[in-house]
């Protein structure tokens, strides 16, 4: 990995400097494959693992904007002409498995007309967005790359994991904390105990929480109105899908230290949250999430169907009040647009 982000370096350097090196695409791109042109060439239908990097150069030097290597890890996608745009698939189906590709194109192209207002502050008109791609594997059916992409995400996440766990030792040291960690990796701080047995996977808990990320920034809230859902939440640990809706692993795993009473915090892994893709806008892929957690009661089943149904009935009537809303809102301003014509006027 590390050869390889040299290599590609030099390689983007070289080519920025040496213009007679790329061919014109479609759509102002422009480009060059570096290829030792053994292989077949990829075929329609089939999948194309990769990883990318996107760069902004101003003419003296490249601004990293995007590394699937550092992020989400390696991509694989379906190569055909119906979900990749015809500029890229021209080029795209001149790639084999081991290719790199330098594909570059003057900001001027790609924010032009109603674009051009999205452009960054940044950039400027003439310089270049460069996007650097590395095939690494090329796969024939939809099998293999389900397969591929099932390893890869699970050598991502252990990568990650370890780095998530560094970054909340760190968090723990510095805020002074003492907090227990679950052999899955999520970290548990006690901050007022509960009384009896310990959530198991026969209970659901009626939690408060309030979910925030490791930088302070919050994010939910079902004890803030701001947020619109000021509930106790059912947190189903049971195999019966129908007394709750499903959460992230994090809370399966840290709920099982805590009691009915208990008060405390959920330090959670972004692998045990919302992983590489992350949820934007609040959050962010690999975001390490904390959650206040206030374990209100603990109900068996029985006790738990009885709770969802008041909670479908809440929500039904909340429901029904915000269509409600909107059927007086737009009669409003049907009434108004109506106010507005000319007499005699239709």
């Amino acid at each position: 990995m590390k050869q390889f982000s040299r290599a590609l370096a030099i390689v983007i350097l070289f080519a920025a400097c040496n213009s007679s090196a790329y061919k014109k695409g479609r759509g102002g791109l422009e480009y060059k494959i570096i290829s030792d042109e053994k292989g077949p060439l990829i075929k329609y239908g089939e999948f194309m693992q990769l990883n990318y990097a996107t760069y902004y150069n101003n003419g003296k030097s490249d601004s990293l904007l995007e590394d699937t290597r550092n992020s989400v890890g390696p991509m694989i996608q379906m190569f055909d002409s119906v979900s990749t745009p015809m500029a890229y698939y021209e080029i795209l189906r001149q790639l084999r498995k081991g290719d790199s590709l330098l594909i570059r194109i003057k900001t001027d192209s790609a924010f032009k007309g109603e674009m051009a207002a999205q452009m960054p502050p940044f950039m400027q008109k003439g310089h270049y967005l460069i996007t650097a791609v590395k095939v690494i594997n090329i796969f024939h059916d939809r099998k293999q790359a389900d397969s591929a992409q099932t390893a890869s995400d699970s050598l991502h996440n252990a990568e990650q994991l370890v780095k998530d766990d560094k970054a909340i030792q760190d968090y723990l040291k510095k805020n002074n904390i003492k907090a227990e960690k679950t052999a899955k990796g999520t970290y548990v701080e006690i901050i007022k105990p509960g009384e009896g047995a310990f959530i198991d996977t026969s209970v659901v808990a009626k939690v408060n929480y309030t979910g925030r990320t490791l930088e302070g920034e919050m994010f939910d809230s079902n004890t803030d109105p701001a947020k619109g859902h000021v509930e106790p939440f059912l947190v189903n640990l049971t195999s019966d899908r129908t007394l709750g809706v499903p959460v992230i692993q994090g809370w399966y795993d840290g709920l099982k230290l805590m009691q009915k009473g208990t008060v405390g915090k959920l330090i959670i892994p972004s692998t045990l949250a919302y992983g590489k893709f992350g949820r934007p806008p609040l959050i962010k892929p690999n975001n390490i999430l904390i959650f206040d957690m206030d374990v209100l009661d603990v109900l068996n089943k029985d006790q738990a169907k009885v709770a969802a149904e008041i909670e479908k009935g809440k929500m039904k009537i909340r429901q029904e009040r915000w269509m409600d809303s909107i059927k007086a809102e737009n009669a409003k301003k049907a009434d108004s647009i109506k106010a507005a014509k000319p007499e005699g006027k239709k």
